[in-house]
């Protein structure tokens, strides 16, 4: 509209023959008018067109949302989780454990596990099972558990609160965090769990588990006690994870269920204990803020996007190793995927990684613990000390993205 406005504010320029546009002798009326109605015409229907193509985009720009009725644009929104964080009013009393039993519960669920395995001289085939605990995330029957829980079944049922059964879909898990999800078909309305804000939490507040410990005989058990440590850094079957401390009991068979806050919000996914004669009521959990991005990715995709990988297995080299083969102290690449970047850039069985992007490490945790500063796609610069030849060198190689086989 602008560019109207400017053509209709300007003042008439001078032609030629003195005379400002509009302005001609008498004599040449007619000859002038004539031309200056046929452009009024254009110009008329070019406004008509260009006020049509408007409104469309207007009302085109309205039905997406994009800028509403006021003709303000709408900011963005990002894309949103399917679970819904609530922040409670901290300033409010919490509900008895009694209250927070009743309202969480029933969106606690069993998750039993069958797996095939192989035995004896001639390989004969025996069914085991296994069980843990599962929190019901959506209304259409989307479950977090943990990793370990289904890791290896090759069935899955889940048991509700009324005692209904269900075959469970695992729709993706990441070992790296301990978080897997499933999917049921539900025949019955489901009671999806009221998710809390884990980063909160402070250390002394009330805490409450519920799970199923030591099997499905103990189906829906709690267990009251307090937050008692928060961003904890444990080791979970050879991976360091985030964790809440709480010395609320948890057991066998707990792992998967809820840690729940004061007012009956889920705020952890329970996962392990510390089993020791030394040690009482250490129990932990994977905080829901920590978790609701993979489960997210994991809903979407069936795994976590993005990851870096170098593409090799390894095994590390010690000081006594080092010593006895005359190698360098590092890791030592046992296999390479192929396809990979590791691959490509020419890594072999034997050779061993003794530094990354300047950075010298020991052992693989330390490699990947760096590789994790990066993203798919990036070229990072490792020092390796080849195998076949004795010498050291620097090596560029591309990261791939971590896809689960």
């Amino acid at each position: 509209m602008d560019e109207f406005k400017d053509f209709y504010d300007n003042t008439p320029e001078e032609n030629s023959s003195g005379f400002s546009l509009g302005e001609t002798p008498l004599e040449e009326e007619v000859v002038a008018e004539k031309p200056k109605k046929k452009k009024g015409k254009k110009l008329l229907t070019v406004f008509i067109i260009l006020l049509i193509v408007g409104a469309y985009i207007f009302g085109n720009m309205i039905g997406r949302g994009l800028i509403n009725f006021e003709g303000k644009r709408v900011p963005v929104k990002e894309e949103e989780s399917v679970l819904n964080i609530n922040r409670a009013d901290l300033t409010q009393p919490g509900l008895t454990t009694v209250e927070i039993a009743k309202k969480a519960g029933p969106s606690v669920v069993g998750v039993v596990c069958k797996s095939l395995n192989a035995t004896g001289l001639f390989g004969q085939a025996y069914e085991s099972q296994s069980s843990g605990s599962g929190i019901i995330l959506t209304k259409d029957g989307y479950i977090v558990t943990n990793n370990h829980v289904i890791e290896g079944a090759n069935s899955i049922v889940v048991v509700l609160n009324t005692g209904s059964e269900y075959e469970a879909t695992l729709v993706g898990t990441d070992a790296k965090t301990e978080v897997a999800v499933l999917k049921i078909k539900p025949e019955e309305e489901l009671t999806v769990a009221e998710i809390g804000d884990s980063s909160v939490l402070e250390v002394g507040e009330k805490a409450v588990a519920i799970g199923n410990p030591l099997g499905m005989e103990f189906f829906g058990t709690v267990t009251e006690g307090i937050i008692s440590a928060v961003n904890r850094t444990v080791t979970v079957d050879g991976k360091q994870i985030n964790v809440i401390q709480t010395d609320a009991s948890i057991n066998s068979g707990n792992s998967g269920g809820a840690l729940i806050n004061r007012y009956g919000q889920v705020v952890g996914i329970n996962t392990a204990k510390i089993s020791s004669d030394m040690a009482e009521g250490m129990g932990f959990a994977i905080p829901f803020g920590d978790a609701q991005p993979i489960i997210d990715e994991l809903i979407k995709n069936g795994y976590v996007t993005g990851r870096p990988m170098i593409g090799v297995s390894l095994r590390d080299i010690n000081e006594y190793v080092s010593y006895y083969y005359d190698w360098p102290v590092g890791t030592q690449v046992i296999g390479v995927s192929p396809g990979s970047g590791a691959e490509e850039a020419g890594l072999k069985q034997g050779d061993i990684i003794t530094g990354i992007e300047g950075t010298k490490i020991k052992t693989a945790d330390e490699l990947n613990k760096k590789r994790d500063e990066y993203k798919a796609g990036d070229i990072v610069d490792l020092e390796v000390y080849k195998y076949a030849t004795g010498k050291t060198v620097h090596i560029k190689v591309r990261l791939s993205e971590d896809k689960p086989q």
